[in-house]
């Protein structure tokens, strides 16, 4: 069971950081700094730590784990609730993106909410067992 939590932070973390490291870079082009990204990257580094943590203590990685699913619905959870109230726009974005073969904010967008509900719920299972 301990694969199966390292493989799922390690994933959240890649699919969340890259989508989130992707739009920093629009700070080069002179876009202001993104206050709720560099959290949402911060959440997908502390999933990282989690998930190196978890063959060692596994009790603290867990909370290392929701720490850091938390830190990372910052972003996620209005991002889902935009595209939840605005399919049609939502699904316009997507069709945009993939005309350019640009999928990481694709790819990011649709697989990184469903992971880090999976990693959210794996972390609250882990603690209430072990309590």
């Amino acid at each position: 069971m301990k694969a199966v939590t390292v493989a799922l932070y390690i994933l959240t973390a890649l699919i969340t950081g890259l989508h989130n490291f992707y739009w920093l870079m629009n700070m080069v082009n002179g876009a202001p700094l993104p206050l709720l990204k560099l959290i949402a990257l911060l959440g997908a580094a502390t999933l990282v730590g989690a998930a190196v943590t978890v063959p060692f203590r596994q009790r603290v990685a867990t909370k290392i784990g929701l720490a850091g699913s938390l830190l990372l619905w910052l972003y996620y959870a209005p991002s889902l609730a935009v595209s939840i109230f605005t399919p049609f726009s939502t699904w316009q974005n997507i069709r945009f993106f993939i005309s350019f073969h640009d999928y990481v904010p694709v790819v990011g967008a649709i697989f990184g909410p469903i992971l880090l509900i999976a990693s959210t719920a794996n972390s609250i299972i882990f603690l209430r067992a072990k309590s």
